[in-house]
């Protein structure tokens, strides 16, 4: 690489980084744009473009594969984290569910950035922008027609096809259970049971790189920026681990991720100046919240051993010979439920809060790596899921360099009211799939995960007392990858993503978005990437 300038430097080739640049490029101006990716091109490896194949990458050379510090409440335990180092970053590794938080949880973010653009109806052109979309149900001005991003309800998929054997007994225990059936999400409301979406296209995953394409950009993989160089307090580009530099003429945009978005602020001087100070790095501009407000879903998942699997519910079985079956991850439903008032009331006195959706239920047939469980049609599985957890953690720097990963403790399950939550959340997944007509002649035990420490767990009922499940939480209980918070909106930078304190220096990813958002985060993300995009052009 010679000596490089370009109008503007993305660093981080991911979920956002690759839409920001292809929309960049793609302006009237014709910017010149570099994106740097410190992962490889995933290209050339046959299991990036399948689901099912693309469960095996997580976790191996395309996954920065971080550990967290020990998190007290869930047993001590140290998490792995799992974030793409590789361009198309997330994309790459996510199970492809495309699923919107609900509109208050938007609104929400636009009340704490107080900018209405970040609302669900300000978000809204630009999730639309983002759709190609082909569903059941849905409201078609809710939806865009010709984005970028094939996304597809289940029972559109594969002309119909792909509808599983557990369909209606799931969508049944539900409503048996009082969720109510919510299939066009009217105004922008998650609340209830409704179908899966997937931004899949002919049943193939839909990486970053491929939808927004980078012809225009100049891509460079495997590139490791060390930190973001200044002139005073005005970014002027990146200096590479190798000690080369690329300078920015217009601006450098932060796309890496809510733990390694933190970790390149600080080693480039914008941080809390105790541990800049600590780790030597000269002080360009203090500031304290960058690496705080850490926020994930934190979830439990539960396999379920079913009385007969000759029946064919579950992948592994020899009776699921239909092809469609096997063209994406195989589910149907998702239910997005409030809490009860008399639970909710004890930890929050705001009555119109209770309104918001807590907890997330998927039922998946196949247990997703759980160990100890096989992949043989016998289980199916189910992954209760927080949506609004009201926990923090922390994303710090080991040293000065970023060789070294960041340190990072999510401080899962350290309020009453995410324990509470997920307790309510994970009993009524076991009524469920235990105790409602449709599923108790269908699923035999609760199957507990194996492993070191695991040994005398017991399967859970749908009558487990509230310390048995609070117990599996604490001890078997998992992150869903869906971290932010770390470079906040009001916080770390303004509603535009650009960094408080200094010039021409912007961030685009996760770690902007100030509080945790229901639905799963890729939906979302390529919104905001999108928004941000256009509000970079019109200010050029």
């Amino acid at each position: 690489m010679a000596t490089l300038s370009a109008d503007y430097i993305v660093v981080g080739g991911g979920l956002t980084g690759c839409p920001i640049a292809s929309r960049l490029s793609q302006s009237d101006e014709k910017p010149e744009v570099i994106l740097l990716e410190a992962g490889a091109d995933p290209s050339s490896n046959p299991a990036v473009s399948g689901f099912l194949s693309g469960l095996s990458l997580q976790g191996g050379e395309y996954d920065y594969c971080d550990k967290t510090e020990p998190v007290p409440n869930t047993a001590n335990r140290v998490h792995p984290t799992s974030a793409g180092k590789v361009l198309g970053g997330g994309s790459i590794l996510n199970y492809g569910g495309w699923l919107r938080a609900d509109a208050a949880d938007y609104d929400e973010w636009a009340d704490v950035a107080k900018d209405k653009r970040w609302s669900y109806e300000g978000l809204k052109p630009w999730f639309c922008k983002t759709e190609h979309f082909r569903g059941t149900g849905a409201e078609a001005d809710d939806h865009g027609l010709d984005g970028p991003m094939h996304v597809t309800s289940i029972s559109a998929s594969e002309s119909g096809e792909r509808k599983y054997p557990l369909r209606e007994n799931v969508k049944q225990s539900w409503v048996e259970l009082g969720v109510s059936y919510n299939p066009q999400k009217k105004h922008g409301s998650a609340t209830g049971l409704a179908e899966m979406y997937e931004n899949a296209r002919n049943g193939m995953r839909q990486p970053s790189y491929k939808a927004y394409p980078l012809d225009d950009v100049n891509v460079f993989t495997n590139t490791v920026v060390q930190r973001i160089t200044f002139s005073g307090t005005t970014a002027t580009g990146v200096e590479l681990v190798d000690g080369r530099t690329i300078t920015a003429r217009k601006e450098v945009i932060v796309c890496a991720g809510a733990h390694r978005t933190p970790q390149v602020l600080m080693l480039s001087g914008i941080g809390p100046p105790a541990t800049l100070t600590e780790q030597g790095i000269p002080i360009v501009h203090e500031s304290p919240q960058v690496g705080q407000n850490l926020h994930d879903h934190f979830a439990l998942y539960l396999a379920f051993r079913l009385r007969d699997p000759s029946l064919g519910y579950a992948l592994g079985s020899t009776s699921w010979q239909n092809p469609a079956l096997f063209s994406g991850l195989p589910w149907d439903w998702t239910v997005s439920e409030r809490l009860p008032a008399e639970i909710f009331a004890k930890h929050e006195p705001r009555a119109e809060r209770q309104k918001r959706n807590l907890w997330e239920e998927i039922t998946l047939y196949v247990p997703p790596g759980m160990p100890g469980v096989p992949i043989d049609g016998t289980h199916i599985a189910t992954s209760t899921m927080l949506l609004v957890p009201t926990s923090r953690g922390t994303v710090s720097i080991r040293s000065s360099t970023p060789v070294d990963p960041p340190r990072i403790q999510p401080n899962y399950l350290s309020t009453a009211l995410d324990r509470d939550t997920l307790l309510y959340a994970s009993r009524q997944t076991l009524k469920a799939m235990m105790a409602t007509g449709p599923m108790k002649d269908i699923v035999e035990s609760e199957t507990p995960i194996s492993g070191e420490g695991l040994e005398e767990l017991t399967p859970l009922t749908a009558d487990s007392s509230d310390a048995e499940i609070e117990d599996r939480i604490r001890r078997t209980g998992t992150q869903h990858h869906h971290s932010g918070g770390t470079a906040a909106m009001g916080k770390v930078v303004d509603s535009e993503g650009k960094v408080l304190g200094v010039k021409r220096l912007r961030v685009a990813d996760a770690s902007i978005i100030p509080i945790p958002l229901g639905g799963h985060p890729q939906a979302t993300l390529y919104a905001m990437a999108e928004q941000l995009a256009s509000i970079i052009i019109k200010n050029a």
